[in-house]
């Protein structure tokens, strides 16, 4: 099922919203872009803890194993030397809580004390579960936050502003490549670009400095690996292959993953150019790539390579793969170097 077509977070909006309204009782901090949801958790805590109270008014409790008596505590300690107190809890996880009492829990959630803010906060690819009434009771009483990515262009911007920061330009066709080498995560980025301010001899940072320095993410290798395909460059796949299955980060399991999604995007992205559907009718089969202009871009250059049958085989192909490594028990090592070389011998 393709993932729901969900417009990003305006983070600056929410920023002056907490700026303008001031800190509320119950939070939820979730969502993949960590950078903005780290970042607007500084910014809430500076706003509840001024400089020079944490010690009396910051408290911090992890969430798996959390004793609920310990959270009340928190919650309900009058602030000293301030006005507020602030208490993070991290991965709240009501099935792994200690002593965990619904109706306890909902009641302290609905009763916050006014001087007192709580945040839970959830790591990248962690959500509450809904299941649970306590979690059910968070996000009725609470502000329930997804940090998203910003799109293509406030990314875009965004780069240059980092890249200014640190007395270096960058072009917008730069920034787009450095997104697709290395991946759209802001923290990723931030580092990446602290590498090529430091690498870079000129001013401007160039396509050469990111091939030099920048770590690829397992996403944008696949990506080199299937346009090796495509142009039959096989020792260069293969080659591409193995620093894939040298990734001990990234198990066969998740690039089989990520090989089958780019393949059926270069289906649909080849079924559009050639019934002349455009870009509207990508988006519709691919709602995560709207406003992702550049990878559309990417997308159509890497199908020029492959015919519509021979993309359809591939999609096959890697179904089967999927279902042998899932399935059959079979050495996941062995199914995807299998996988590459019968995409490899198909070239029609």
């Amino acid at each position: 099922m393709a993932k729901r077509n969900k417009p990003p977070m305006d983070y600056g909006a929410e920023v002056k919203r907490l700026r303008a309204e001031g800190p509320q009782r119950v939070y939820i901090l979730r969502g993949d872009e960590d950078y903005l949801r780290e970042s607007y958790l500084a910014e809430l805590r500076a706003l509840c803890v001024p400089e020079g109270t944490e010690a009396f008014n910051y408290h911090r409790l992890q969430g798996p194993g959390l004793d609920v008596g310990r959270l009340r505590e928190s919650a309900e300690a009058m602030p000293f030397m301030g006005e507020r107190t602030f208490t993070e809890v991290r991965d709240f996880d009501p099935s792994k809580t200690s002593g965990y009492d619904p109706e306890g829990l909902k009641s302290l959630l609905k009763d916050v004390p006014e001087w007192a803010t709580v945040a839970f906060v959830y790591s990248q690819g962690m959500n509450p579960d809904g299941k649970f009434g306590a979690v059910q009771t968070m996000r009725k009483v609470g502000l329930d936050l997804e940090f998203t990515s910003p799109g293509e262009s406030a990314l875009v911007k965004w780069i240059a502003g980092r890249a200014k920061r640190l007395d270096k330009t960058v072009d917008p066709a730069t920034a787009q490549y450095l997104m697709a080498t290395c991946g759209k995560g802001m923290n990723t980025l931030s580092q990446e670009l602290a590498k090529l301010a430091h690498y870079a001899k000129g001013t401007a940072i160039t396509r050469a400095d990111i091939d030099a320095v920048v770590t690829r993410a397992p996403d944008a290798t696949i990506r080199r690996m299937l346009i090796a395909l495509g142009e039959g460059k096989y020792d260069d796949a293969a080659e591409l292959m193995a620093d894939l299955l040298a990734d001990k980060n990234e198990p066969p399991q998740k690039q089989i993953a990520s090989v089958s999604g780019q393949f059926r995007q270069m289906y649909v992205t080849k079924v559009a150019m050639e019934s002349g559907r455009g870009d509207s009718y990508i988006t519709a089969c691919i709602p995560e790539l709207t406003g992702w202009y550049g990878d559309i871009a990417r997308l159509k250059r890497t199908v020029s390579r492959y015919s519509l049958d021979r993309l359809a085989r591939a999609v096959s192909l890697c179904a089967a793969c999927d279902y042998a490594m899932k399935d059959t028990g079979g050495d996941a090592e062995t199914l995807m170097k299998e996988l590459i070389l019968r995409l490899a011998m198909d070239k029609v």
